[in-house]
């Protein structure tokens, strides 16, 4: 009886961890800091990234620390803005994003 409940369990305990394992390498994650050309970092800062093939946006905000961090984005190429009033928006284009990547893109806006 022990036996079979050990089996079990430690069945369970793999397809948990498989199951875990499979979903973290499912989306991406892109995430960075803006800042100004004194290096002084930017909260506020509407940062926006666009799948160049499907159009589908997602945007976040930076921080009081001006870091900022985007989320469960799906494996594509993007394109990605960093706007606020007063500043000039930058743009990098082509950031490819595989399974489970998660990638550091820093902006400079200029005034």
């Amino acid at each position: 009886m022990n036996r079979v409940l050990l089996v079990a369990v430690s069945l369970l305990a793999a397809l948990g961890f498989s199951t875990n394992a499979f979903a973290q390498s499912t989306y991406a994650t892109v995430s960075g800091f803006v800042q100004d050309p004194s290096q002084a970092f930017i909260p506020g800062v509407t940062v926006t990234a666009t799948n160049t093939q499907t159009g589908v946006t997602t945007q976040t905000i930076t921080n009081e620390s001006g870091t900022y961090t985007i989320l469960s984005l799906l494996p594509g190429t993007y394109r990605l803005t960093a706007e606020l009033p007063g500043f000039k928006t930058q743009v990098i284009n082509d950031v490819q994003l595989g399974n489970g990547a998660t990638v550091r893109y820093n902006f400079t806006l200029q005034v």
